[in-house]
């Protein structure tokens, strides 16, 4: 560690990134290659994924990760570990290898999502058309040969229809020509605002991962139970809301996640879903009344509505046998108080995010005899309709980076943050609190604050002098 040596390092550094004459791109390339054949061989096929992106965008980091399950590229490593842990560490070590830049991070510290810089990104597609791993906007010739296809709308060539069945990837980004005819291999399809071939779809049995994210389907094909195989559906941000029942038959599922809607019931008790994940936004199912479904222990992110509003306790009942949940969110009218409170559910202080929608069943509430979780980052409060100041208690967390309070979440005239409080916030978010008439903030208080928004709230509550500091306000 002296400066000799890390001025050398500068100097190697410098000729790398072509500030001399004698570096060309053919150096740059062998750098790559260096670095790509480093890399340990269940981490090459996931380099080589990132092929099939645009060049330049932001790749989120959970259907990444997903999706390299579902192609088998991730290894157990322990049985009491999930995959999805082991995906993180792969993306991780890329990450770490300079490989892969981080875009965002969430506030528990994971990665939201990721890019390739444009060099790099080159070629990794030219890497993985070298190995015959991927093809990019194909033209005809190239769809009979390779495993993997990727469509973009800026580049149709002259792919007119795919009916490989060695296929394993299809992935169309903004492709509104549906080009997907006949492929009874697929286990991963990957469709971003882009045409769904729906007639086809429950000839898929071996597809693991679906994902239809912003596509104009308005309902999935009564057997999708077909897909014995499926590990992954994702049909948020599309029009769909109703769910077969024969979904739920698919004992291989890990991530579901829908948009909220009452008719898309959770599955039944009776469901044999031993490796669910991720299940969110549905409603709940009146048989977690008569019986605990077992697959609710292993969730680690739940995210479901009560519009039936049944009876407080039993959705109380259901929390009390989960431990492993990261993640919680719950709509409804009424919302049961005691939920956020270690001391009616310590099995919950794993939980880094919380969201909680709906008139808590205690409105004249003593936030102050409320014990959160010391470990919540981001937590979002909304039609709480709390009359008592919740700030004095929440300040205390010394974890919380984001906090949001919406639509009543607090009904009373005043609010005070009082100073070293909320330590690590980083954004706060005060929309729709009409009776909010005056916020104190005392010198000291919300020092990382970077973010503040404030809408339709009484007297412009967030023009105060001790938040000067704060870079990025919007107040209306």
């Amino acid at each position: 560690m002296t400066y000799t040596i890390w001025n050398r390092v500068c100097q190697d550094v410098n000729k790398i990134k072509g500030r001399h004459d004698n570096v060309t791109t053919d150096h740059m390339g062998q750098i790559f290659t260096y670095c790509y054949n480093d890399l340990p061989c269940s981490l090459q096929p996931c380099f080589l994924y990132f092929a099939c992106y645009p060049v330049g965008s932001e790749i989120p980091a959970t259907s990444l990760t997903q999706i390299w399950i579902a192609e088998g590229f991730v290894e157990e490593e322990d049985k009491q570990m999930p995959l999805e842990t082991t995906a993180y560490k792969y993306l991780d070590e890329l990450v770490q290898r300079s490989l892969v830049f981080v875009s965002k991070r969430s506030f528990v510290g994971t990665i939201k999502s990721c890019r390739l810089p444009h060099s790099i990104h080159e070629f990794a597609i030219q890497q993985s058309y070298m190995e015959g791993f991927s093809v990019v906007n194909p033209n005809q010739k190239e769809v009979e040969s390779v495993i993997r296809l990727a469509v973009y709308q800026d580049d149709k060539k002259q792919c007119t229809e795919v009916k490989n069945n060695h296929i394993y990837s299809f992935l169309a980004f903004n492709f509104d020509r549906n080009v997907l005819g006949s492929v009874m291999l697929l286990r991963v399809l990957a469709l971003k605002n882009s045409a769904v071939p729906v007639t086809t779809l429950p000839n898929m049995i071996y597809l693991r991962y679906l994902s239809l994210r912003g596509s104009n389907i308005s309902k999935l094909p009564e057997n999708i139970g077909n897909m014995k195989n499926l590990q992954t559906l994702d049909v948020r941000d599309t029009i769909i809301d109703t769910i077969p029942k024969s979904l739920w038959n698919i004992k291989t599922l890990r991530h579901v996640s829908v948009k909220p809607s009452p008719q898309i019931k959770g599955p039944p008790s009776e469901a044999h879903i031993d490796n669910l994940y991720t299940l969110k936004t549905v409603a709940a199912h009146e048989s977690w009344l008569k019986k605990f479904p077992h697959f609710l222990i292993h969730l680690r992110k739940l995210a479901f509505s009560n519009w039936d509003n049944l009876d407080s306790k039993y959705i109380s009942n259901l929390l009390s046998h989960m431990d492993k949940l990261i993640s919680l969110a719950i709509m409804g009218k009424i919302i049961p108080s005691e939920v956020p409170d270690l001391r009616a559910f310590p099995n919950l202080q794993t939980v880094m995010s919380m969201r909680l929608e709906g008139e808590w069943t205690c409105r004249k509430l003593i936030i102050d005899n409320v014990k959160f979780s010391p470990n919540l980052t981001k937590l979002i409060l909304t039609k709480s309709g709390l009359k008592q100041d919740p700030m004095p208690t929440l300040e205390r967390l010394q974890m919380l980076k984001f906090l949001s309070l919406q639509d009543e979440a607090f009904i009373g005239k005043k609010m005070v943050c009082s100073a070293k409080g909320f330590p690590k916030l980083q954004i706060l978010e005060l929309k729709k609190m009409k009776n909010l008439e005056n916020w104190e903030v005392e010198q000291g208080a919300m020092e990382e604050l970077c973010k503040l928004r404030v809408n339709q709230c009484r007297n412009h509550i967030g023009n105060h002098p001790n938040l000067n500091h704060v870079t990025d306000k919007v107040i209306d």
